[in-house]
């Protein structure tokens, strides 16, 4: 497979499919999900095979923004250690917004991560798009995010 030096997520229909319901299920606050799996580092290209749901600890504005208790954090290590996978990063939700960071998930994004934003406008899904931080920039670049059966 090729493709442009971006880095690439493949996720199944499912994963998507389950995204989104979580999704819609707290609309209109955020969700917050884990995405698990493996990472071929010399390719870029990242392959789900396990999608986790989170709580979304966040105390103050949950239509706004999510958090990850650092239990739960260490609850998705250990996982990735028990089953040897890898954590590839997170998805959430935009309530009615479009599916690009916010100044807030620029502020907490972590390199090599992939953030999948799920954009919910009325409980009804808009789209989905994945972003990694670029460390010489300070900013989100957006990855290839392929669906597959």
């Amino acid at each position: 497979m090729i493709h442009s030096g971006k880095t690439m997520i493949t996720i199944s229909k499912i994963h998507l499919s389950k995204m989104k319901k979580h999704a819609i299920e707290v609309f209109p606050n955020e969700c917050v999900g884990a995405m698990i799996g493996y990472f071929d580092t010399q390719k870029r290209i990242k392959v789900a095979q396990k999608i986790i749901r989170v709580e979304n600890s966040e105390s103050k504005n949950k239509k706004r923004r999510f958090s990850i208790t650092n239990d739960d954090y260490k609850e998705l290590e250990d996982y990735c250690e028990q089953t040897n996978m890898t954590l590839l990063g997170f998805y959430h939700s935009h309530p009615n917004h479009p599916a690009i960071p916010s100044e807030t998930d620029l502020n907490y994004a972590w390199p090599n991560f992939s953030y999948i934003i799920v954009s919910i406008y009325d409980w009804i899904f808009k789209d989905a798009k994945s972003f990694e931080l670029d460390l010489e920039t300070n900013q989100f670049v957006e990855e290839l995010l392929r669906i597959e059966q």
